[in-house]
């Protein structure tokens, strides 16, 4: 599309903040409700004729599901937008010296202007992604707590061995007996939600065949990818996840050796370790990958981003397919834990070759 003009919106938990940039007006603190967007709807409107309304694109700064509602009622009305990501625009700024609502939306339109024949308008996030990761964040929490409580009363036992609490120790047990039991309520919840919409469902379905691909990253790789329709390929998502290791050059006396991201997706990539460490106990490819790169002398950290990168490359193919993935391991041999996202042991593996 040919784009004439930018507003820029901050988006905040409570209120929107707008700025045109051609004509350098601004519309500050407006509600994130329905009528705050109706008053940016009008707002627009008075400054455009219909055929240069077709012509503007909102610029949003990415801030998680504050943006949600806006983003929904802007595709509704024929809106062109974009959301931009908080650090790129953040980087743009060049030295900055104090920080306003009002000053941000006016960063975020000039953003825009410097990088509209670069951004792609986008669709909302489907409210049924948005639903699942609602349920999803919520079991999450629930799993911390857990841990949380876990990993007190083992201190409070290893340090206070001669003053242990009955009472105390009792009320924990019944504290992370109840969480343990509204996390398998909460993963039922999800499990039927992901059997009222087809779609995911084959999804997550797919995703479960693999070993190493358990049910927390398979639903988390769901909502990230929002059904695997976000990314074109599996490259671009081991860039998202941050596996894919990049170089660090600068003329002749800077050489260091390439390394990963630190802008990734921290959970995704933390599912996918787990996941392959998982796959190492009971999958011949993966022990077969495993020794190779050793023994080409890859670092242990470079060789376990292969083993990530090869758990998203089979979820793409098995995807693409349609099928479940042929493992080598026949479900009735696999151990327990194989195929889920958790690992407790060390790496690398033991029982597998390191020399």
């Amino acid at each position: 599309m040919t784009v004439t003009n930018i507003v820029g919106v901050d988006v905040s938990k409570a209120t929107l903040d707008c700025h045109l940039y051609c004509q350098n007006q601004s519309l500050c603190a407006v509600p994130n409700t329905e009528k705050g967007f109706r008053q940016i709807a009008k707002w627009l409107k008075a400054h455009h004729s219909k055929k240069a309304l077709a012509e503007l694109l909102v610029v949003i700064e990415a801030t998680g599901y504050y943006s949600h509602s806006f983003e929904h009622y802007l595709f509704q009305r024929k809106f062109v937008f974009v959301k931009c990501s908080a650090l790129e625009i953040k980087l743009s700024r060049g030295l900055q010296r104090g920080k306003t609502d009002k000053g941000d939306a006016r960063f975020i339109a000039r953003y825009g202007w410097m990088k509209k024949d670069e951004l792609i308008p986008m669709k909302p996030v489907p409210i049924e992604v948005i639903q699942l990761q609602q349920l999803m964040n919520f079991r999450d929490r629930l799993v911390m707590d857990r841990a949380s409580y876990q990993g007190r009363m083992k201190n409070i036992t290893d340090q206070m061995k001669l003053y242990n609490h009955t009472d105390l120790r009792a009320s924990s047990d019944t504290v992370i007996r109840t969480l343990k039991l509204e996390v398998r309520h909460i993963e039922g919840v999800i499990l039927r939600y992901l059997q009222g919409h087809t779609d995911f469902w084959k999804t997550y379905q797919l995703l479960t065949s693999i070993v190493g691909v358990g049910f927390a990253s398979a639903v988390h790789f769901i909502i990230a990818t929002e059904n695997f329709t976000k990314f074109s390929n599996a490259r671009k998502l081991v860039c998202y996840c941050g596996v894919a290791p990049f170089p660090y050059e600068s003329g002749s006396s800077i050489r260091q050796r390439a390394r990963t991201s630190v802008f990734a997706n921290k959970k995704l990539k933390s599912l996918l370790s787990q996941g392959a460490l998982s796959a190492l106990q009971v999958d011949p490819a993966f022990k077969r990958k495993l020794d190779q790169k050793i023994k080409e002398g890859k670092h242990k950290l470079s060789v376990l981003n292969i083993l990530r990168a090869k758990l998203i490359y089979r979820m793409f193919a098995v995807i693409k397919r349609g099928t479940p993935f042929q493992s080598e391991v026949p479900k009735t041999g696999r151990q327990k834990g194989a195929g889920t996202d958790l690992w407790t042991g060390s790496w690398p593996p033991s029982g597998v070759t390191s020399q």
